[in-house]
C-alpha cells in the first residue's frame, strides 16, 4: 500500500514562519497556521456589513474591517479574554459594549478602537438589551439578576430581578445544593422589538422563562407548555409583532403566535444529537433571521446545524462543510451567513450549501504535522495539532484557509498520515486509529447508539357516555406512534414529569393567533380519558386535539386529529 509522507514539523520555526507571512522563492504567501476560537456572539454593523465583531470564550474580542477576510484583536485589556456578548448601539453603530467572564461592563463610542469601563467591575455579564427607542435605556443580564439603567452604561443602575431571591421564593428544584443559583451563559436577554417594554428572561432549573411587560419594574415566570422546558432564549420575530420562537435546553425549537400564550413544538426535520452522559435530545441555540425574509432562520445544535426556509414549519441540515461540533451565534449579513462556533468563524455565500472558515487573526494553533493528497480528484493538505480540535484541512489553493475537520473526534492526534490507494486519511489517537474516507468531513467512529423503546398503540380506554345533565364529559384517548417515556435514561434533574401534553383547539390553530379552548396532560401515559366541558364538545365547529410527547431520544413526537364527537379518538404522533 502507498502512502503520502507525513510533513513533522519544527514547531517554533514553523510558527514563525507562518505567523509572520515569510515568502517562497515565488513569493507565494505563506498560509498562516490553523486559528480558531470558541464564539459566543456575533455582531455586524447595519451601516457596513463588512464591520463584523466577534465575542469569544478565552480568545478575547474581534473585529473585522473586510467581512471576516481578517480579524483583530481589540480587547479592552489584554488580560480581558472571556467574552460573552458584543452588542451595537442600534442608534449609533459606532457606540458599542462588551462584557464576559469577570470582565465588567466595557463601553466604546469608536466602534472599538478604544474602551472605558462603564459599569459593573469584576461582575460577569451575560447578556444585554438596549431599548430601540431610547439608547440610554440598557439591560444587562449578569449571574444574579436583571440591570436597568436608564441614563446610558455609566448608570445609576438599578437591581430590578434579583434571581437568587426568585430561586429562595419559589423553592426551585436545584440539581445539586453546591451549585451556585444563579444564571449562566446558556440564559439571554432579549427584547421585543415591537415593543421594546416587554423583555424575555432564559430559565434554569424553574423551566419556562420570565418575562417583564413594563420594561423591567415586574416580572412573571412562564412556561412553555406544562411539559418542562428550559428556555434558554426566547427570539422575537423581526417583523410580525407577538410571533415568538423558544431556543430550549434539549427539547428542540418552539414557537408562539400568540405573544407566549401557548407554544408549540416546531423541530419537525431536526434530527437529535447522539451523546453519553445522555441529557435530552435536542439543544437549539444562536438562532438568526435572514434579514431579507424572516421565513429564512438559521440555528445551531450539538454537531448539527440547521435552517429553515418556512418559519420554522421544516428543517434541514446546512451543509457538511460547517465541520463544528456546535453553532453557538449565526449571523446572517446582506453578502454572507456567519457561524460562530467552537472552532472560530465560518461563512457560507450561497445559504449555507457550503462553508468556508474565516478564522485569519484569530489565535493560531500548534501544529505538529501535516500530510497531503487528492480525494475524488481535489487536491488537499491535512494537518494534526495539540489539542482538540485535532484534525484541519485545506485546498492547496495559497489562498485557502484551514478548516477543522473533527467531526465526532474527542480524541487528541499524534500522527496523521494518507493512504493513496484508497484515498483514505488516518490519524492516531489514544484509542487507536481513526479513519476518513471523505477527506476528513467524517470519521470511522462508532456513533453513540441508544437502545430504542418499543412503539406501543395501546387501546383506548372504555368510552364513558355521560348523561344530559353533566356539565363535564369523559372522553377516551388512545395516543399511536411514540414509546412510553422513560426517563430513567436521563439524570435526575431532568426527570421532571408530566410528559403527555393534550390540547382540543380549532382547525386554525395556532397559525390564527388563537388560544386553545382546552388542555390537560398525563405524567406519562399514553392511553386514557380526559374530563372536558360537555359544553365545549358539543358546540359547533370542528374540535382539534392536538398532542406532544416528551421523547428523551428524539426530543418531541406531535400529532392532531379530529376529536371523535361519538367514540374513542385515536391520535398518530411522529417526530
Amino acid at each position: 500500500m502507498r502512502w503520502s509522507k507525513p510533513h513533522l514539523l519544527p514547531i517554533a520555526a514553523t510558527l514563525i514562519a507562518l505567523s509572520y507571512g515569510s515568502t517562497t522563492q515565488a513569493e507565494v504567501p505563506a498560509v498562516p497556521p490553523p486559528a480558531s476560537a470558541y464564539i459566543m456572539k456575533l455582531a455586524v454593523s447595519p451601516d457596513d456589513a463588512g464591520l463584523i465583531y466577534a465575542a469569544t470564550n478565552g480568545g478575547g474580542l474581534y473585529r473585522s474591517t473586510d467581512g471576516g477576510d481578517f480579524w483583530s484583536d481589540i480587547s479592552p485589556r489584554p488580560d480581558l479574554r472571556y467574552y460573552n456578548i458584543v452588542v451595537l448601539d442600534p442608534s449609533d453603530a459606532s457606540h458599542l459594549f462588551a462584557g464576559g467572564r469577570e470582565s465588567g461592563l466595557w463601553e466604546s463610542i469608536n466602534g472599538g478602537d478604544s474602551w472605558q469601563l462603564a459599569a459593573m467591575p469584576d461582575h460577569s455579564i451575560l447578556s444585554l438589551a438596549i431599548d430601540p427607542t431610547d439608547s440610554e435605556r440598557l439591560f444587562v443580564l449578569t449571574p444574579n439578576g436583571v440591570h436597568r439603567s436608564t441614563t446610558g452604561g455609566a448608570g445609576p443602575w438599578t437591581h430590578v430581578f434579583d434571581y437568587p431571591q426568585f430561586v429562595a421564593n419559589h423553592n426551585v428544584p436545584w440539581p445539586d445544593p453546591d451549585w451556585p443559583k444563579q444564571f449562566g451563559r446558556f440564559q439571554h436577554l432579549t427584547l421585543a422589538p415591537h415593543h421594546p417594554k416587554t423583555l424575555f428572561l432564559g430559565g434554569r432549573w424553574e423551566g419556562g422563562y420570565h418575562r417583564s411587560d413594563d420594561g423591567g419594574d415586574t416580572w412573571r415566570h412562564e412556561s412553555i407548555g406544562p411539559i418542562f422546558r428550559r428556555g434558554d432564549r426566547v427570539v422575537p420575530d423581526p417583523v410580525t409583532p407577538g410571533l415568538l420562537y423558544a431556543e430550549t435546553h434539549h427539547q428542540g425549537m418552539f414557537k408562539s403566535y400568540n405573544n407566549g400564550q401557548s407554544w408549540v413544538s416546531s423541530s419537525h426535520g431536526i434530527a437529535p444529537q447522539k451523546r453519553t452522559p445522555h441529557y435530552g435530545a435536542v439543544l437549539i441555540s444562536g438562532s438568526a433571521f435572514d434579514p431579507k425574509d424572516p421565513n429564512v432562520i438559521y440555528a445551531g445544535s450539538d454537531y448539527s446545524n440547521w435552517k429553515t426556509t418556512d418559519a420554522g414549519a421544516t428543517w434541514h441540515e446546512v451543509g457538511q462543510s460547517l465541520t463544528c461540533e456546535f453553532a453557538r451565534s449565526f449571523l446572517v449579513t446582506p453578502n454572507a451567513v456567519f457561524a460562530g462556533t467552537n472552532v472560530g468563524i465560518y461563512r457560507s455565500i450561497d445559504g449555507g450549501v457550503t462553508w468556508e472558515t474565516c478564522n485569519r487573526g484569530l489565535l493560531p494553533r500548534t501544529l505538529l504535522a501535516t500530510t497531503s493528497g487528492t480525494v475524488n480528484g481535489e487536491d488537499w493538505e491535512w494537518a494534526i495539532c495539540t489539542g482538540r480540535p485535532a484534525v484541519y484541512r485545506r485546498s492547496t489553493n495559497p489562498a485557502s484557509d484551514w478548516v477543522s475537520v473533527s467531526w465526532l473526534l474527542y480524541e487528541s492526534a499524534s500522527a496523521i498520515r494518507f493512504e493513496a490507494d484508497t484515498e483514505t486519511l488516518v490519524i492516531d489517537t489514544p484509542n487507536g486509529e481513526r479513519r476518513s474516507t471523505n477527506g476528513g468531513l467524517r470519521w470511522d467512529v462508532a456513533p453513540t447508539i441508544y437502545t430504542e423503546s418499543p412503539i406501543i398503540d395501546p387501546a383506548p380506554p372504555l368510552f364513558r357516555a355521560a348523561s344530559p345533565s353533566d356539565h363535564n364529559r369523559h372522553h377516551s384517548i388512545a395516543i399511536h406512534g411514540a414509546p412510553r417515556p422513560n426517563d430513567s435514561i436521563v439524570e435526575h434533574m431532568y426527570q421532571r414529569p408530566p410528559y403527555v401534553y393534550l390540547a382540543i383547539t380549532t382547525p386554525s390553530y395556532p397559525e390564527d393567533g388563537s388560544v386553545p379552548l382546552w388542555t390537560g396532560h398525563w405524567d406519562d401515559q399514553l392511553s386514557d380519558n380526559i374530563i372536558v366541558p360537555t359544553a365545549l364538545l358539543e358546540a359547533e365547529g370542528q374540535k382539534i386535539l392536538s398532542v406532544e410527547i416528551r421523547d428523551f431520544h428524539y426530543g418531541t413526537r406531535v400529532g392532531k386529529t379530529p376529536i371523535n364527537p361519538t367514540g374513542a379518538t385515536i391520535i398518530k404522533v411522529s417526530r
